[in-house]
């Protein structure tokens, strides 16, 4: 079978390896479709080469080719959409709702990938992070089962509310995901980019609020959009300290901001802890999903209720790889979805 593997910062291949056994408790899942996802950005074009090989691809689709011993949920034929990571349910961190930072979550993953013909899908996945897809609901929708799912738990965890002004910075697709999570609360989600296409797609599902943050003060338009109060709290797809200063310069006492991503540029940023004191105001983070948010996402996807396939922007097969990644990686793709290479070519 055929497999993308990386084989340093920016360099990656379309290689021949084993099929993978299965054992008890596993499946074997053809691959139909595989979103590319940021963290497999900063994996590829990160600056260290890999030590070993790097499981690349996460929001998988794909059709059960073999079971193993002991499943009873899936047949061969079934259609599932399945996740990497599955947490323990029993430690520290899962019984204080951080079931990303539990060991079990952190060391589990799909074998070899998501990008590659054919996956092993182990047991723990199996279980708990494998959800069939309604016979309606297409491959290139059943992709997004895992990052609606993680954009749903940034929303849960910033405890929007009906009612609120929330600013989602960044109207990439995962914004547009949060944009829409906090919509599904009764909030009012206020998309801020640079790019004016990507707010004009934000617009186009139905998000009524965007701002150019490169054509106006952000500040003096959050807070006019707001009737002078401030905004309730804010999402942050991308994370600069530009932007940390237009977000607490629009937040009312009392709100929240959520880093949904790894920030931009440096990593320490200069924060005025005594405005944070006297506001009460809230800094949290989020960090991927559950199992829980993942059954979730599906019955959203099935339900229509959040649109995704606006946010395909590329539809390549695997041996287009290295292109797709830097499309999306410069920001000349929105969502880049792969299916396996058809036989006979390259």
């Amino acid at each position: 079978m055929r497999v993308v593997q990386l084989r340093g910062p920016g360099i990656v291949e379309l290689v021949d390896v084993t099929t993978p056994s299965i054992g008890c408790g596993e499946l074997l899942l053809e691959m139909r479709a595989c979103g590319l996802c940021g963290t497999d950005l900063a994996k590829i074009f990160g600056a260290k080469r890999p030590e070993g090989p790097v499981p690349l691809g996460h929001e998988l689709v794909g059709v059960v080719r073999a079971v193993g011993g002991g499943v009873t949920r899936f047949v061969e034929g079934d259609r599932l959409a399945v996740a990497h990571h599955v947490p323990c349910g029993r430690c520290r961190y899962c019984l204080h709702g951080s079931e990303p930072m539990c060991p079990q979550f952190k060391m589990t993953n799909i074998d070899p990938g998501g990008f590659a013909e054919l996956v092993r899908i182990p047991a723990l996945q199996v279980e708990q992070a494998a959800f069939p897809l309604p016979a309606a609901l297409p491959d290139e929708v059943g992709v997004f089962m895992e990052p609606l799912a993680c954009a749903l738990r940034a929303v849960k965890r910033s405890d929007v509310q009906a009612g609120d002004r929330i600013a989602v910075v960044g109207a990439g697709c995962m914004g547009l995901l949060v944009a829409q999570a906090v919509a599904l609360r009764g909030a009012r989600p206020i998309c801020l980019d640079l790019r004016e296409e990507r707010l004009e797609l934000a617009r186009s599902l139905g998000i009524e609020y965007t701002l150019n943050v490169d054509r106006s003060d952000p500040i003096s338009s959050l807070l006019e959009l707001t009737q002078g109060q401030g905004i309730d709290g804010a999402i942050l797809t991308v994370v600069s300290g530009p932007i940390l200063e237009v977000v607490l310069g629009a937040l009312r006492a009392g709100g929240r901001i959520n880093l949904f991503a790894d920030p931009v540029g440096p990593k320490h940023l200069p924060i005025d802890l005594g405005a944070f004191w006297r506001q009460e105001l809230s800094l949290i983070t989020t960090y991927s999903t559950t199992p829980a948010e993942l059954g979730e996402a599906i019955g959203l996807l099935a339900s229509g209720v959040v649109r995704v396939l606006p946010l395909v922007s590329h539809r390549l097969d695997l041996s287009r790889f290295e292109e797709g990644a830097r499309l999306q990686r410069d920001g000349r793709a929105t969502k880049v979805l792969f299916s396996p290479v058809l036989r006979g070519t390259s």
